[in-house]
């Protein structure tokens, strides 16, 4: 803090200059200077005695919010407990803390697995780490990864896991019988080569240590591995950037990775745009069960997003007002469809119906055809417990047109938890159709649907 109070700049010489960089050295100097006291006044904004006031201010509120979350930790794993729940991160944990506090079990398993393959080995952590360094012989762990693609960090992913691995490993020519064998896979089977060529020149220039934890050098390229007949090797690659000014009023307030709604519907415009062109101007593509080039056709062309759910309707209308076929796998949007999005709750509380949100949702369905005023006086039977409880209680407080229909559900649900025992998936799902109608039911909505809109 002293030291930059009493920072000064070494003052020119006096003496007239005519000289053509004069007022570049100038130009750079000050900009130097600025830059240099803009870093300087964001670090040292204060003196060593106010820092550590700071830290012995600071300790009180950070021993306080210690013990608000280790009380928060104890008190959740007592609820998971007593609900007989737990989650990933619990599975994880448990088995780390079986492998080892009981060396009889991890040697169990180092017996009984001759190889332990594992993918994705980038986007490991630690305590999956310390899980197979437990199992294992320590000589027969393979690992395949490629850290370029690790996006797991913030899920605790240590990609430095491999890379630790990566820099120590050998080689097999220069690997001694002490060294861990390092196989490298740069051989991509897929692209053509001008391709390959403007991948490794653009990550060449980007990628460092700084900037994704490894320096994308010739030791990094992607290597030719696919082979395309009579191909021009002076075909191009095209990037195209779009420069769009959305308005103030049509930005979209979402999370930092979602895109503008505007911006969307103006990259799919262009995309559409882009495949009409390809196809009118018949753009020569290699068929590998032909063996020669041919023109292209809607089905060789892939869009490829990074998310889906809210991006590929754009496309996909932006490509049908063009009149071009389109395929979009919507497979997850037909998950969240009301009906299945049901019978998904429905099965959920076959397997265990001391869940809330699942029990409610098919209680209020056209399976179960409770009326929020009827669930309303389920809850008062017992406020606190939870909702499969209620409804044991409500029967005994309750209108005898509601009671008549609690038992009618519950009757159901323990018919369809018995049958769910010796039932394939399939049979069941279809037993449950057959028991409440709502085949039947989301079809003729469905068809009402189609015939009013």
């Amino acid at each position: 803090m002293q030291l930059h109070g009493t920072l000064k700049f070494v003052t020119w010489p006096r003496q007239k200059v005519d000289s053509e960089i004069k007022e570049k050295a100038k130009e750079i100097r000050d900009e130097v200077k600025r830059k240099l006291t803009k870093v300087l006044d964001k670090i040292l904004i204060c003196n060593s005695k106010e820092a550590n006031q700071d830290i012995n201010d600071m300790y009180g509120i950070l021993v306080r919010l210690q013990n608000l979350i280790l009380t928060f930790e104890r008190e959740f794993s007592k609820r998971k407990r007593e609900k007989n729940m737990v989650d990933f991160h619990d599975v994880e944990h448990f088995a780390l803390d079986i492998l080892l506090n009981a060396k009889e079990v991890a040697k169990k398993y180092q017996d009984k697995y001759e190889e332990i393959a594992i993918d994705e080995y980038q986007d490991s952590n630690l305590v999956q780490e310390y899980i197979l360094t437990a199992i294992s012989r320590k000589n027969n762990i393979f690992m395949v990864g490629d850290v370029k693609q690790s996006i797991y960090k913030f899920r605790q992913a240590m990609p430095e896991l491999f890379l630790n691995k990566y820099k120590n490993y050998q080689k097999k020519e220069s690997k001694s019988s002490e060294d861990d064998l390092k196989i490298q896979l740069f051989k991509n089977f897929r692209s053509k080569q001008n391709i390959l060529q403007f991948t490794n020149l653009m990550f060449e220039n980007i990628m460092s240590q700084t900037l994704g934890d490894m320096d994308y050098n010739q030791e990094e390229y992607l290597n030719l591995g696919a082979t395309y007949p009579n191909i021009n090797q002076n075909e191009k690659i095209e990037i195209n950037l779009i420069d769009s000014v959305a308005l103030e009023e049509k930005q979209i307030e979402e999370a930092e990775e979602e895109e503008n709604i505007a911006d969307m519907e103006l990259e799919a415009k262009f995309v559409a745009n882009k495949i009409k062109k390809l196809v009118q101007n018949r753009y020569q593509v290699w068929d590998k069960k032909q063996e020669k080039y041919r023109d292209i056709q809607y089905r060789d062309i892939v869009i490829l997003l990074r998310t889906t759910s809210k991006v590929a309707p754009i496309y996909e209308q932006e490509i049908l007002n063009l009149q071009m076929p389109v395929f979009s796998d919507s497979s997850q949007e037909y998950l969240e469809a009301i009906e299945i999005q049901t019978i998904m709750s429905l099965l959920k509380i076959i397997d265990n119906p001391i869940q809330d949100i699942p029990l409610v949702t098919v209680m209020r369905s056209n399976i179960g055809k409770f009326t929020d005023d009827e669930l309303i006086q389920i809850r008062l039977a017992d406020k606190q417990d939870n909702f499969y409880t209620c409804l044991q209680k409500a029967k005994l407080s309750v209108g005898s047109i509601l009671k008549q229909k609690i038992e009618d559900f519950l009757e159901k649900l323990t018919q369809w938890r018995k049958e769910q025992e010796y039932l394939a998936l399939d049979e069941l799902i279809w037993k449950i159709y057959s028991d409440t109608g709502y085949y039947h039911y989301v079809r003729t909505h469905a068809k009402w649907n189609i015939e009013t809109s």
